[in-house]
């Protein structure tokens, strides 16, 4: 009788530890850091993973008082850069092409968005969204294990990142 005791109370104990193990992990749409208030500074992270993620799509939502732009990794999260220019350059140092009274740059590092044809691994047409905040998503260009990407937006609202698992992501807020 005790060491069935003993059995059914170190079951209840390991039932305990895995609930709270579960309920700490990174799961579903939990961000992997706590989502950080909305700045005009840059916002950047750097990361130095054994291979370089590989972007397979990008899309937005819109949510209560900002937008959200998505970019959605296969393999590990990648270094990042989030920060407002000026203007966007895409490839060739010319100019992207972006509607909005002020401009973010998106850039991941290490990244990939081609596959072994050469082709993008998403779609890399420009996302018009109807959105009186953000005003476009464009695709600015691959180089050298970096993806940009330019934002246009209405103002300097601000930014800010979060970074999310199960798929691998990262949420740029905009406002």
């Amino acid at each position: 009788m005790r060491t069935m005791g003993r059995g059914l109370l170190l079951l209840l104990v390991v039932a305990f530890m895995a609930g709270v193990w579960d309920a700490r992990s990174e799961r579903g749409t939990t961000p992997r850091r706590a989502a950080a208030p909305f700045g005009t500074g840059p916002v950047a992270r750097e990361r130095t993973p054994r291979m370089a993620p590989q972007l397979v799509s990008v899309r937005i939502d819109e949510r209560d008082g900002y937008d959200r732009v998505v970019f959605t990794f296969d393999g590990s999260m990648p270094g990042y850069r989030v920060r407002y220019l000026p203007r966007v350059d895409g490839p060739g140092g010319r100019p992207l092409p972006l509607p909005g009274a002020a401009f973010v740059e998106v850039a991941f590092e290490p990244a990939r968005v081609r596959g072994p044809d050469g082709r993008t691994t998403f779609p890399a047409g420009a996302i018009t969204p109807s959105s009186p905040v953000l005003r476009q998503v464009r695709f600015a260009g691959d180089f050298e294990g970096q993806v940009r990407f330019g934002l246009g937006v209405a103002g300097r609202g601000g930014v800010r990142v979060s970074e999310l698992a199960d798929p691998t992501r990262v949420a740029v807020d905009v406002r």
